[in-house]
């Protein structure tokens, strides 16, 4: 009986050790991971930036993050999972994400809020971009204020969202790097 007991333990432990699980990320030449549900690609460098960590969120591998970041300067992460995950359209989930940023961080004001596009293996995608004056820790730094930028694009039945999170004091040029990094992610191979 004993021996049944620690077989069925060691079978469950399996089953439900989420290192077994399937990745959703297929890696592919110059360092690029290929999410396998969505077709989306993540260079390892976009730019100036580096992908430092991707992260899966529930089991079945279609809510997906990867984090990159321009040395100890600007921390970006990009989000891509299927429309309806969390709002049915892109100004719900473009709420939804707003709901988000106001939970988790301190003194948050919305600074802009506007239409943005993107081009993609030469389609245009339309996006909803909202701009944040708030106060968080970067990089292991006790909380101070930032300057952020929410990015939301709907690609057929795919949100990609975009976090990208500044020091204040510096966020003239830290504008300039993150649009430097949205025009050069082509997240679709050609």
């Amino acid at each position: 009986m004993k021996t049944k007991i620690a077989f069925v333990c060691v079978l469950l432990a399996a089953i439900l050790n989420p290192a077994d699980a399937a990745s959703p990320f297929k890696k592919s030449s110059g360092n690029r991971l290929l999410h396998v549900p969505s077709n989306i690609v993540f260079p390892g460098k976009i730019g100036l930036f580096n992908r430092i960590d991707t992260h899966v969120y529930g089991s079945g591998g279609r809510d997906v993050s990867a984090r990159y970041q321009l040395d100890a300067f600007i921390v970006g992460d990009v989000y891509v999972y299927p429309v309806g995950t969390y709002a049915p359209d892109l100004n719900g989930e473009l709420r939804v994400q707003q709901n988000a940023i106001r939970e988790k961080n301190k003194n948050v004001k919305l600074v802009a809020e506007t239409t943005i596009q993107t081009s993609q293996n030469g389609r245009t995608i339309t996006g909803r971009k909202a701009t944040y004056d708030l106060v968080r820790g970067l990089f292991g730094e006790p909380p101070h204020k930032c300057g952020s930028q929410l990015i939301v694009f709907r690609d057929g039945p795919w949100f990609v969202a975009y976090r990208l999170s500044y020091p204040s004091e510096r966020s003239a040029i830290a504008i300039k790097h993150v649009a430097d990094f949205l025009e050069q992610w082509h997240w679709r191979e050609p």
